[in-house]
């Protein structure tokens, strides 16, 4: 099963970096360019210059953000900003927040793991990855040999084995705490008790891994891993860039919250409200909602308990919201006959492929393509970008059961792109893992 080990992280030295929440951000592909800018100004020390550096006019094969990060690495490091842990360890981190009115606390613990490619072993993938992202993050990876951020794994813990000895170990005061600026209190406790250590890597040794958040990262590390064990011939068997950084939570722990990302659609090739809506009869029931709907009159219409595969669409053209409700199951045998079969019980699938393929005329390849679909969390954003013309259709959604997650991953199947957004997100510059 997954190999799990303790390792000197890299971490901020909270002596000269007093405010921890002015040098981390959110993970680098939920950034925009304003609040990228807005964190290069924050503070000089700021993880956004590792992990998600700016492009300037006159950069060159040798002279990029990737190298410009390498040198603050670098220099962080010399200076003692950054400062690397006096032995192994793994890190317990906490994330407490407020969802649905309900203050939560996220558990997991922050280790090294052993990679294994996708198509064997016992770490499994649930999402679809881009050639863009993969490249950037191989550059930086090969610029800065480092994870700079974690990847975020599930792990199946039905009798809460290591939730509860995650909290039979923890101290009374981490040595990390602060509140980041969505609002997220952040704490982490470290342990190099080589005893707790090797308690927690034995929980471990039987449980599989699956990928939440970071597809691109981990599929990064495993072609660095390649490329090194290729140009330097023989390494050994367990060198560090056979691993790579990750946060590993329990699928029973009561923090886990997935969120739906809903689907902005646009550019949809002669729009006309009335011919979606006659098209989308053939396999939903359609109800006019309303029209000037708020959130609150809408959204509860995804959960009014009467049955599955349930959506809301908004249409700017008429401001107007429409519940649609499959109507049965066996008209999906023909749309999911030749792809993506897997996909016929999840909304995602069903609103991808029925809907959004079938219906819109956007093929299913072009639903990554920013000039097609945006996915988007808050419900009024969505709206706001329907209502100004920027796109012509919302869709809302439920959010993807953590159990399809699962049951998908361990087919070797992936989801349609953002099926899931767990929420909260994990902070990148909580610790660094170095690679040399």
């Amino acid at each position: 099963m997954a190999i799990i080990k303790p390792f000197q992280g890299l971490r901020y030295n909270q002596e000269i970096v007093k405010d921890m929440a002015s040098v981390v951000t959110p993970p680098y592909d939920v950034i925009s360019p304003q609040e990228q800018e807005r964190y290069y100004q924050i503070h000089q020390n700021n993880i956004i210059r590792l992990d998600f550096g700016k492009d300037v006019p006159g950069d060159t094969e040798k002279t990029n953000k990737y190298t410009r990060a390498a040198g603050f690495l670098a220099d962080w490091k010399k200076q003692g900003i950054l400062k690397q842990e006096d032995g192994p360890a793994i890190y317990i981190y906490d994330q407490e927040y407020t969802h649905g009115g309900r203050r939560l606390v996220r558990r997991g613990f922050i280790s090294l793991v052993k990679l294994e490619p996708f198509d064997k072993g016992y770490i499994y993938p649930h999402e679809q990855t881009l050639p863009g992202p993969k490249a950037d993050r191989l550059k930086l990876t090969q610029s800065c040999q480092a994870n700079l951020s974690s990847i975020f794994a599930l792990f199946p813990d039905e009798n809460n084995e290591v939730d509860k000895y995650l909290a039979a170990i923890v101290a009374a005061k981490p040595e990390v705490d602060f509140v980041d600026d969505t609002g997220v209190k952040n704490r982490l406790w470290i342990i190099k008790e080589k005893q707790s250590v090797e308690k927690l890597v034995a929980l471990m040794k039987e449980k599989p891994l699956f990928i939440a958040d970071g597809h691109h990262r981990y599929e990064t590390s495993l072609a660095y891993r390649d490329q090194m064990r290729r140009e330097n011939g023989a390494l050994g068997d367990d060198v560090p860039l056979d691993y790579v950084m990750m946060v590993c939570v329990s699928m029973n722990n009561p923090g886990l919250v997935i969120l739906p990302a809903h689907r902005l659609v646009r550019n949809i090739k002669d729009f006309s409200s009335d011919r979606i809506l006659k098209s989308l009869k053939e396999y939903f029931h359609v109800d006019l909602i309303g029209k000037g709907c708020r959130v609150d009159d809408f959204m509860p219409k995804l959960n009014d308990g009467r049955g599955d595969h349930v959506f809301v669409m908004y249409t700017g053209q008429e401001d107007a919201y429409y519940r649609l409700q499959l109507s049965d199951e066996k008209l999906l045998d023909v749309v999911f006959a030749h792809d993506h079969p897997e996909w016929k019980h999840l909304d995602a699938g069903i609103l991808h492929s029925a809907i959004i393929h079938k219906i819109l005329g956007i093929h299913s390849t072009d639903v990554t393509i920013k000039e097609y679909v945006k996915y988007v969390k808050e419900e009024t954003e969505a709206v706001s970008l329907v209502k100004s013309g920027q796109y012509q259709l919302a869709f809302f959604m439920r959010p993807t059961r953590i159990e399809q997650v699962r049951e998908i991953a361990m087919m070797r199947k992936v989801m349609p792109p953002k099926s899931t957004y767990f929420y909260p997100k994990l902070i990148t510059g909580i610790v660094i893992n170095s690679l040399n």
